[in-house]
């Protein structure tokens, strides 16, 4: 195994989840599993997320749909993003529900469907205030009477997303009441779809929503704050940790440099242990001479440039260790932890971006094992 890996506990996602879900009692469950699930592994984290309660899947790409299925996993997966006009065929011989925003879009899916031979699932997404992809709230009758219309189409879900969840009451309750306008509109024309979204893992953590039956947990489920800074909520735990293997130890005398350009140099006696991690694993370079890591059980501050594959350590000389101790770069070690939220602050962006960005060529380690 590499001298670093990813650490996830499963047990820990599947109690995030069922909190989640206990915070909106007869909703059903999306659980997001985008980006290799924020880092910690698709398919792992899927099969978890099920077991633990979870009706659904979401996913940002086609790709992603597949990786699902490949591994032997048929749960109803939904794509939330963008599908291009060739993949809408393979969503129906999938069995994956696709998002539709306009009528172009309407056209494209019936069109690979009828090449499929079978009908694909559609989710109606609106757009509320997020400003992204979605239809404007008015024009969601026509886009489901012709999806209603459609021999290849199943119109199966309507969903909009918060922008401001945990941030802004108010515009929260703006997109709330379009959203719920645009579903009244649509049940009094009949066409009110099994499945209506509108809730992620910050809506959720707000309760429930009148006419919402369906909420999507994201950053959330992996025992994240879902404001990107801050400590996880009360009932969720982190479940991801970063580890490496100390390669190398030596001792340095002060005025030593260290690492490219010599951004660090010792001023005093010290060792100096290499970690066989760096940026092409996710390990941000902008963390150099900023962050902390555990050895020991003692914070250690990162000492010059993060290499590509390579991290040095500042340690005092008499402190013990040796090549093959385990460091903690995210995570726990004795009493002291280093968050994903820490370093998010060190890199002024958000612990979405800390987790999702570990690189796949991390091994992935699960407890229990999936």
């Amino acid at each position: 195994m590499r001298a670093a890996f990813v650490e996830v506990d499963l047990r820990r996602i599947a109690l995030n989840l069922a909190h989640l879900a206990s915070l909106v009692p007869g909703t059903s469950v999306m659980a997001v599993v985008k980006a290799n699930a924020y880092g910690h592994g698709a398919v792992a984290v899927a099969r978890t997320a099920l077991q633990a309660g979870a009706e659904w899947l979401g996913v940002a790409t086609v790709d992603e749909a597949e990786e699902l299925r490949h591994a032997g996993i048929l749960a109803p997966v939904l794509i939330l993003g963008h599908v291009r006009p060739e993949e809408y065929e393979q969503c129906a011989r999938r069995g994956v529900s696709v998002t539709i925003s306009e009528p172009e879009q309407t056209a494209l899916a019936e069109r690979g469907a009828a090449r499929a031979g079978r009908q694909v699932g559609v989710h109606l997404k609106i757009d509320t205030g997020m400003g992204r992809i979605g239809g404007r709230p008015t024009d969601v009758l026509p886009l489901a009477q012709t999806v209603a219309r459609s021999e290849h189409l199943r119109l199966e879900g309507i969903f909009s997303h918060y922008a401001a969840a945990g941030q802004d009451a108010g515009f929260t309750r703006k997109q709330t009441t379009q959203f719920t306008a645009a579903l009244q509109k649509l049940e009094r024309q009949q066409l009110l779809p099994p499945w209506r979204h509108i809730q992620n893992s910050a809506g959720v953590l707000e309760g429930p929503v009148p006419g919402v039956n369906l909420v999507r947990t994201g950053i959330a489920m992996y025992g994240l704050n879902p404001d990107g800074i801050n400590p996880p909520p009360p009932g969720l735990q982190p479940a991801l940790s970063l580890h490496a293997r100390v390669t190398f130890v030596k001792r340095v005398p002060r005025g030593a440099p260290i690492g490219y350009s010599g951004t660090f140099v010792a001023d005093r006696e010290m060792q100096i242990v290499t970690l066989g991690v760096g940026y092409a694993d996710g390990y941000r370079r902008g963390l150099s001479g900023r962050a902390h890591v555990l050895i020991g059980g003692m914070h250690w501050r990162v000492a010059g440039r993060i290499s590509m594959d390579q991290t040095t350590v500042s340690i005092d000389p008499d402190f013990p260790v040796t090549a093959g101790d385990e460091a903690v770069l995210i995570g726990r070690q004795g009493d002291r932890e280093v968050s994903a939220e820490e370093l998010a602050r060190v890199l002024g962006t958000i612990n979405y971006e800390i987790v999702s960005g570990l690189a796949a060529r991390l091994p992935r380690i699960y407890k229990p094992r999936s």
